[in-house]
């Protein structure tokens, strides 16, 4: 069940999981795509690291000088001072690491797109919400499926982790990230399933654990400097993790479509 305060979207410990899921995740999936093609990008547990404290700064900055900055008036501030905010800040890390100004060109673009990313995200979800309690009668605000955003990243994670049962901090860190960011595609493809002629029947959970397993075992080629540390090939722990990822995601979605339409649900039910 997600806590309270984290349903809501805009909420200050939303965004700064909006910022952590930006900054840590694009920063080990794009370390992890340089030491296939170079060989020579950082552990992904220390660009966990600096991740979560690019994270961190940024959102404290765009918080802090939020309505200044028109944040609340829409996107297009939120790009231009999430892009400046997030170049400025891989600026001070390239500065700071020469591992990363191996590779400045990739490592400032990154920064500068995750940067937009979270602005962007930040504007949307303020506006989203305020219309959303505008929009509501007197008593708690009911923020529908929107109060449930954590939980693919969430699922995703869970999953990949169970999947390769990490014996080291640099495949963890890789397949916690991993897995959070094909929790995010689980819930659309699952959310597409389940608003279908076939949403009352177990068929979406078929077919998504199915698209899981494909999408999984593709995600499998970013494993590759780990194979060594893996029980089995990496492809069958990711199509394994992909599967369970996108059949946990299928089933918290066909709960919360039947919420929607009214049919009895119990927190938590899953069929």
């Amino acid at each position: 069940m997600t806590p309270r305060v984290l349903q809501r979207r805009s909420s200050l410990p939303s965004s700064f999981l909006t910022g952590l899921i930006g900054w840590v995740g694009f920063m080990v999936i794009v370390g992890m795509i340089i030491k296939l093609a170079f060989g020579d990008a950082p552990p992904a547990g220390w660009l966990l690291f600096v991740g979560a404290l690019a994270a961190v700064a940024q959102v404290s900055i765009l918080r802090a000088a939020f309505f200044p900055l028109g944040l609340d008036r829409g996107a297009r501030a939120g790009l231009v001072w999430g892009g400046a905010t997030g170049g400025a800040i891989i600026a001070v890390a390239l500065y700071l690491s020469p591992t990363l100004r191996r590779h400045y060109v990739i490592w400032s673009l990154d920064g500068i797109y995750i940067g937009v990313a979270v602005g962007l995200f930040l504007a949307y979800f303020y506006r989203d919400d305020r219309r959303i309690e505008t929009g509501a009668a007197d008593g708690p605000v009911d923020y529908g499926r929107d109060a449930h955003w954590l939980e693919p990243f969430a699922f995703g994670a869970v999953a990949y982790l169970l999947a390769f049962a990490p014996r080291s901090a640099d495949v963890a860190a890789t397949a916690f990230v991993v897995g959070a960011m094909s929790g995010v595609v689980a819930a659309g493809v699952s959310h597409f399933f389940l608003n279908s002629v076939w949403s009352a029947s177990a068929l979406p959970v078929v077919l998504s654990a199915a698209a899981g397993a494909a999408q999984g075992a593709l995600s499998g080629l970013l494993f590759r400097p780990y194979q060594d540390e893996l029980f089995l090939h990496r492809v069958a722990h990711s199509a394994i993790a992909g599967a369970l990822a996108y059949f946990l995601t299928a089933l918290r979605g066909k709960s919360l479509a039947r919420t929607e339409a009214g049919v009895g649900y119990v927190a938590g039910e899953a069929n």
